[in-house]
């Protein structure tokens, strides 16, 4: 009986883990360049930190019924996602598991390389989601997805875009190269007044 109430215990307390308010990662954005030129191409990236008891599920877990983390750069009109950057898996032994799982351990960069387009200027700034889920070696939390954000600086040619955060970008060179999803960019509503003249334009060739 005392063995049946210790399981009991034990089982209990892992589902209270899971539903638990879940561990949130310290997230900080980077650029590689102090300013970029209209029409180059840059770096963007996140420094990821978690207690060092936990982890996340890769990019791309080898069990595909475990949550991924998932990097998205929201689309827009000047900014063009090239690749998506993510560090090179670990193997984690976990109980139960047939083979070792493919995580992320607790301090980890990823980021994107992303073209800036030739019409761009001024400050940029280039939303976008992190989505992932913390794990201990006998629990996995709610996965949790956070805002992010970078300023990039468009500048003329002739205006020189030195090199920054160097320590980060070399961490982040170190890892992988993945196609980005792909997201549609959003088209905007034509306005009442373009409608509005277009049907004129209709009536008018009705009449005539």
């Amino acid at each position: 009986m005392r063995h049946l109430l210790l399981l009991v215990a034990l089982v209990a307390g892992t589902t209270t883990a899971a539903f638990a308010q879940p561990p949130r990662a310290k997230i900080t954005p980077f650029v590689e360049a102090d300013a970029v030129h209209a029409g180059a191409r840059t770096r963007v990236a996140l420094t990821v930190s978690l207690p060092e008891n936990l982890h996340v599920q890769s990019d791309q877990p080898r069990d595909p019924s475990l949550i991924p983390t998932v990097l998205t750069i929201e689309p827009s009109g000047v900014v063009r996602v090239i690749n998506l950057l993510f560090p090179h898996p670990t193997d984690f032994i976990q109980e139960g598991q047939a083979e070792p799982l493919a995580v992320f351990e607790h301090d980890f960069v990823v980021g994107a390389e992303v073209e800036i387009a030739a019409h761009a200027t001024g400050e940029i700034v280039i939303p976008g989601k992190l989505r992932y889920q913390a794990c201990d070696d006998k629990v996995c939390f709610q996965p949790r997805t956070e805002n992010v954000e970078w300023r990039v600086r468009v500048v003329p040619a002739a205006t020189a875009a030195p090199a920054v955060n160097t320590a980060v970008f070399t961490r982040l060179a170190t890892g992988r190269r993945t196609a980005p999803q792909a997201l549609a960019i959003p088209t905007p509503a034509p306005s009442p007044v373009a409608a509005a003249g277009n049907d004129a334009t209709a009536l008018a060739a009705l009449d005539g």
